[in-house]
């Protein structure tokens, strides 16, 4: 498998949508990547790397530890993350939210389970909502949290319909969390 270094990566071709196109092969020497790249099946990717907006990933790639990923990425087939707790899924990310502003990530696999990554924890929804509610009871964080579980649901089992902004603040609403 071909290791990819950034000259490598700086030069290959764009396609008419402007999306660098990246062939399968092992990008483990660079940590960033811009916006729209769309890369092969059985890409390996290292620790810590960062992924812009709109990244689209063949089936069968491996991420590294602490992986970044931007709005709208898209994985292919046979893609797992979280040790393989996660395969083929879809995510939603929510960034500076709980006590750490940090950027929390909602997952659901092929069967419609959901879990969450917030920091370092781990966990299907269910267990990540009676947590938040047994550690932040009564704050604003356990209100933001418990908003970004009712949005990941609606975007995440609600298929592929676009949510008006008249149903997001709808949803946000039973959470008491003020419009701007």
């Amino acid at each position: 498998m071909k290791k990819y270094t950034q000259a490598d990566f700086d030069n290959f071709e764009v396609d008419k949508y402007g999306r660098k196109i990246c062939p399968a092969g092992d990008y483990t020497a660079m940590k960033s990547f811009g916006e729209g790249c769309s890369f092969g099946k059985e890409c390996i990717f290292g620790k810590g790397c960062g992924f812009g907006a709109g990244c689209s990933f063949g089936a069968l790639c491996i991420f590294g530890e602490r992986c970044d990923f931007g709005a709208l990425c898209n994985f292919g087939e046979g893609c797992s993350y979280e040790n393989g707790a996660v395969k083929n899924g879809r995510y939603v990310a929510v960034d500076r939210i709980g006590s750490a502003n940090r950027k929390a990530y909602f997952y659901t696999d092929d069967n419609g389970n959901m879990f969450v990554r917030a920091g370092c924890w781990f966990s299907d929804m269910a267990a990540f909502k009676e947590r938040v509610k047994k550690v932040h009871a009564g704050t604003i964080h356990e209100k933001t949290y418990l908003a970004a579980c009712d949005l990941a649901e609606l975007m995440l089992k609600g298929g592929n319909e676009v949510m008006t902004r008249e149903e997001a603040e709808k949803a946000l609403e039973g959470n008491n969390v003020q419009k701007r």
